[in-house]
């Protein structure tokens, strides 16, 4: 397992380039940084480069969205280290910075035909904006703001040469985000400490570690020790908090002490970075699962103008509130915030999942929801039910999200029980578990086991999860 997991390690950090015009340790394209929207012009090569400088891309239609929400992490980033020679640089189509209130002190490049995105991440989208450059204008860290940006600019503000543990660290977080549940946990585990050795305040992979300790190997004690890790490290970092916290509630959803330890936190970061959806969202995550009925409802109406700039916000934002104690309140929010996503182009399998959740949870509808439901699955194959209900829930992008729709995907799935495998019923009971219908979800990981999961490893860890979470039998 390890051997297969150094070769697809080296397969990511190949493959960079390939994906973007530049890659680890490369140099600076040679395109022509011509028109200059805030801040004096930033040199790309020479003499006259910054120590450092950092520069994100926001003229693809999925990232235009983002320029507003970026700016109060990346400008705080630029105040903290302006004086030791820090460069942000933001490159965004004229007509799409709307925002530049937010990005004090930073530098914005109009590039409005896409040349220089084009020179720099390639035609091809990626999954990430953000590129920083040491004094040599080398390419030392290929990312997002989340993901060991801060640690990048501070480790080439020293002067260190940290192209090669950053490209590891790199290819780490990347093969493990598009594989985490076909991961193996202690492979996992390893990988993710190394990590962070590299960028101890990366959030994605903080996010990543404690839903592998929590989940995969089902151990609550080092689940907390990463919760507490991660709370020290990323205080203060808004952005890699809001990731760490939104990854770990996704993955790991109704575990004690996890929300309310994380309530505070985020609410310092929600008052740093007001304009940053992801942490906002992160924010109203940890208000519903601590159960704070009344600061959900405050905060809903505070941010849903923010939210209905991108259809992935819209979505997250509308199941957000299906999953509140008293969902039905946000009914009419969470229904507009879907139309919006419907405008802006959401996927309609995400969207119709997002609808049914609110049919069921905030109307109450259960008639509305059947015929989501029905729409949804004519003509589908039961496999492909199967198939969509397990990676809805286990897929990082959907993960918590969705859990009221594949709950519906396997009761459906359980109206033909007698024709089932055990895949199926490992599948059911992973859909209850997350329902909140533990006892269910026993039962049916005891039947997985028994129809041909006997020796599955992975069965047996999920049963005991599952057990773990049972309410104690009465007196």
């Amino acid at each position: 397992m390890e051997a297969r997991l150094r070769d697809a390690l080296a397969a990511v950090v190949l493959s960079t380039g390939a994906v973007a015009q530049v890659g680890f340790g490369d140099a600076a394209p040679p395109a022509a940084w011509r028109h200059w929207l805030q801040g004096e012009p930033a040199a790309m090569a020479g003499e006259g480069m910054a120590p450092c400088t950092v520069l994100a891309f926001y003229t693809r239609p999925g990232l235009a969205a983002q320029f507003a929400s970026d700016g109060d992490y990346l400008a705080s980033l630029q105040r903290r280290f302006a004086d030791r020679g820090l460069a942000v640089v933001a490159v965004v189509k004229a007509p799409d910075a709307r925002n530049l209130a937010n990005w004090p002190g930073c530098r914005v490049a109009a590039d409005d035909e896409a040349e220089l995105t084009n020179a720099w991440l390639g035609a091809a989208d990626g999954p990430w904006h953000v590129i920083v450059l040491d004094k040599r204008g080398k390419v030392v860290l290929l990312g997002c703001p989340e993901a060991g940006l801060v640690d990048a600019i501070e480790a080439t503000l020293r002067g260190e040469d940290v192209i090669a543990p950053t490209a590891r660290a790199f290819a780490i977080r990347t093969n493990l985000q598009a594989s985490f549940d076909d991961a193996v946990a202690a492979d996992t585990v390893r990988a993710l400490e190394d990590v962070l050795v590299t960028v101890p305040r990366d959030g994605l992979s903080f996010g990543l570690l404690y839903t592998a300790q929590a989940t995969k190997r089902n151990d609550a004690g080092e689940a907390s020790k990463v919760l507490q890790r991660a709370s020290k490290a990323l205080a203060g970092e808004a952005r890699p908090l809001a990731a760490f916290a939104d990854l770990a509630m996704r993955g790991d959803p109704g575990r004690e002490g996890l929300a309310t330890t994380l309530v505070p936190l985020l609410e310092a970061a929600a008052k740093e970075a007001r304009h940053d959806v992801t942490v906002q969202l992160a924010y109203l995550r940890a208000l519903v699962q601590a159960g704070l009925g009344r600061e959900v409802g405050r905060h809903a109406i505070a941010v849903r103008k923010l939210v209905v700039t991108s259809a992935s916000s819209c979505l997250d934002f509308a199941t957000l509130l299906t999953q509140d104690k008293d969902a039905p309140v946000h009914r009419d929010l969470a229904t507009m915030a879907l139309d919006q996503a419907a405008t802006l182009g959401a996927l309609p399998r995400l969207l119709t999942a997002a609808r049914y959740g609110v049919a069921v949870r905030c109307a109450e509808d259960t008639a509305a929801a059947r015929k989501l439901l029905d729409a949804y699955l004519e003509d589908a194959a039961a496999i492909t039910i199967n198939n969509d209900c397990w990676y809805i829930m286990t897929e990082l992008p959907t993960m918590g999200r969705y859990d009221a729709f594949a709950a519906g995907l396997a009761e459906r799935m359980l109206e033909q029980r007698d024709s089932m495998d055990s895949y199926e019923f490992d599948t059911a009971a992973l859909a209850m578990f997350l329902a909140g219908r533990v006892d269910e979800a026993v039962a049916l990981q005891e039947t997985a086991i028994e129809k041909g999961g006997k020796g599955n490893p992975e069965y047996t860890e999920r049963l005991q999860r599952y057990r773990a979470r049972m309410a104690p039998a009465p007196r």
